[in-house]
């Protein structure tokens, strides 16, 4: 097509861009808040799901994360996940891995999230402008523990296999 340009041409075209355009000063160096902002800004994740325990649900190899994940994807801490399902602002996990042995005693096994789980709590939360807030008032959101509750009983309605009978 005319006026369409390789790849080659366009990186020769910007080779040695290492001052601003029309400045004498350098360019700021990448940051990890820049590198945050422009991960969000063009949809990428912030790295939530780099480490999916590989479970099998139902029959269906399924990419679970733990309650870590969900903490990552929602820019809080692990404690305020916890305390937000103990208070029932979001729905508990809706599954665990199996219990296991601690110091002689049997404890729950971690909470598990499946990916679609994840992405409609972080699609609820930007919504909302909330992902990365420092202070979410449950208050004045009541609406959204109702709309994540929902959507987290369609998808994993959606997940179980429909029971045929003959």
């Amino acid at each position: 097509m005319p006026g369409m340009r390789s790849e080659e041409e366009i990186l020769k075209a910007f080779e040695g861009l290492d001052k601003v355009p029309g400045s004498r000063q350098p360019r700021r160096p990448d940051t990890p808040v820049a590198q945050k902002k422009r991960a969000q800004a063009f949809g990428e994740s912030n790295g939530w799901d780099e480490n999916p325990v590989i479970k099998t649900l139902n029959g269906v190899e399924t990419e679970l994360f733990t309650i870590g994940a969900l903490a990552q994807a929602l820019e809080k801490q692990i404690v305020t996940i916890r305390l937000w399902e103990k208070r029932g602002y979001i729905p508990m996990a809706p599954y665990r891995l199996r219990s296991k042995q601690l110091n002689g005693k049997k404890v729950n096994g971690n909470r598990v999230y499946t990916r679609p789980l994840i992405e409609i709590a972080i699609e609820e939360f930007a919504k909302r402008g909330l992902l990365g807030s420092a202070r979410v008032e449950w208050k004045l959101l009541g609406d959204l523990t109702e709309v994540i509750t929902y959507r987290w009983k369609e998808a994993v309605a959606k997940s179980k296999p429909s029971n045929v009978s003959d």
